[in-house]
């Protein structure tokens, strides 16, 4: 039997402390691996972040594709990568 295949989540975030902690407790059970890429964040997006259990990476560089690279470098070869915005635009469910 095939195992499921290995989903890993990516989301850049700036200066998102309010939404980051709706994002996160969103995404399904299905992922294995969640990076928030902290894009040079003056708030607690990071601090809030880490305290749910997603790995943080901190990228002072700005900008969305800058951010979604600095995450991608950090996965463990999933086979599915999901990117997420960290203001909940999009909806994780």
């Amino acid at each position: 039997m095939d195992s499921p295949p290995a989903i890993a989540v990516v989301i850049p975030a700036c200066d998102e402390e309010e939404a980051i902690g709706k994002v996160l407790q969103d995404i399904p059970d299905i992922a294995q691996q969640i990076i928030v890429v902290d894009n040079g964040s003056a708030d607690r997006t990071a601090e809030v972040a880490r305290c749910l259990g997603a790995c943080v990476v901190i990228d002072p560089r700005r900008g969305y594709g800058q951010a979604c690279l600095t995450g991608m470098a950090h996965l463990d070869c999933p086979d599915i990568v999901v990117f997420l915005d960290g203001d909940y635009s999009d909806y994780p469910e």
